[in-house]
């Protein structure tokens, strides 16, 4: 095995530094003028990362806006839509008024309509070019701050302040790991928030900038659909129950429901941002029936209503935790409203 494993990584040395090169070149062409970027009429805070998934940027995001409404700014979310079928310059997912999401899932993407749904008070907008939805954000509904998710590597747009989230799996460049950039690009960071306590050797001499560190915590479980009431996840302490997940770490979903004391029967894994067909759901269904059925949000948004509604079918919570929250508010409300350092 170990022989077949370190072939394999020999063959995937050649793509992946391709994919360093190119992703590099990008970098220097947009910070040498070769490429021009956009600049927003509001100041732009973008929550990313440097690996492919994984590292909470939607809680995060979630987080960072009604922090910023606590703070008396008016933030929208401006996010891609992966996976999303809208190719429309923007679509507004969320307007800040109405209780629901405007559109669907499968239209929006699963993470923005998620955020929509949780933040009925913050504009969500969604497109390729993102500052088609940031300028929709300012101008139609009178936005004054733009949380740009998953923006990092999004160097068309100009940013007041990148926050770059780290969770200490980083590895090696994609396909030979997940990393969708160099440990290097942490040089263009303003601000780096790490998850639990683990660190990427050697990355301390790339930048200087300020450290933070962030969990993202359980907090619930919606049981029944999306009128239900949310249950303490201690309700499956000690009891048998099914995770179903499509998300970028399974693994760390695992990980949790048995910090939960829950007992892992079986989990069924799909891949990321995966679009549950009836086949799916047949089989989910017949996998353990009397057992409890367990989502993350992300899935969950995705399933159809009439299996929502399922007494055993529900979605494990999560939300952000900031180890130091006030002097991490006290410096991003410093440093967000700088409209002449924007990158």
């Amino acid at each position: 095995m170990r022989h077949g494993s370190a072939l394999l990584q020999a063959i995937y040395s050649v793509p992946s530094a391709l994919y360093y090169g190119v992703q590099k070149s990008r970098e220097l062409a947009y910070r040498g003028g070769i490429f021009k970027g956009s600049r927003a009429p509001v100041p732009v805070l973008s929550v990313g990362n440097i690996l492919m998934g994984g590292s909470g940027k939607t809680p995060f995001a979630i987080f960072l806006a009604r922090a910023a409404m606590r703070l008396g700014a008016r933030p929208a979310i401006v996010s891609r839509g992966y996976k999303g079928t809208s190719r429309a310059p923007f679509l507004v997912v969320g307007d800040g008024r109405s209780p629901h999401p405007l559109v669907s899932p499968a239209v929006a993407g699963d993470e923005p309509w998620l955020m929509a749904w949780k933040l009925p008070d913050v504009p969500v907008l969604v497109g390729r070019k993102r500052i088609h939805p940031s300028t929709v954000a300012a101008e139609q509904f009178g936005c004054d701050l733009v949380i740009l998710d998953d923006g990092f590597q999004h160097l068309e747009l100009h940013r007041d302040l990148d926050i770059v989230l780290v969770d200490g799996s980083e590895d090696r460049m994609f396909p030979r790991g997940r990393l969708r950039e160099p440990i290097s690009a942490l040089k263009r960071a303003d601000l780096v928030c790490f998850r639990g306590p683990g660190e990427i050797p050697g990355w301390r001499s790339l930048t200087a900038k300020p450290v933070f560190r962030y969990r993202v915590v359980p907090t619930g479980l919606r049981v029944g659909g999306e009128a239900a009431s949310i249950q303490h996840p201690d309700i499956y302490a000690s009891r048998e129950v099914v995770l179903v997940s499509g998300i970028a770490n399974p693994d760390r979903f695992r990980k949790t429901a048995e910090t939960l004391q829950w007992h892992v029967k079986d989990h069924l894994i799909f891949p990321d941002h995966h679009a549950f067909s009836e086949s799916d759901l047949a089989l989910i269904r017949e996998d353990s029936p009397d057992t409890p059925k367990v989502f993350t949000e992300k899935d969950w948004v995705k399933l159809p209503d009439w299996f929502r509604r399922n007494p055993d079918v529900a979605a494990l919570e999560v939300s952000v935790v900031m180890d130091d929250e006030a002097p991490f508010l006290q410096w991003i409300s410093a440093h967000a409203s700088g409209r002449e350092g924007g990158r």
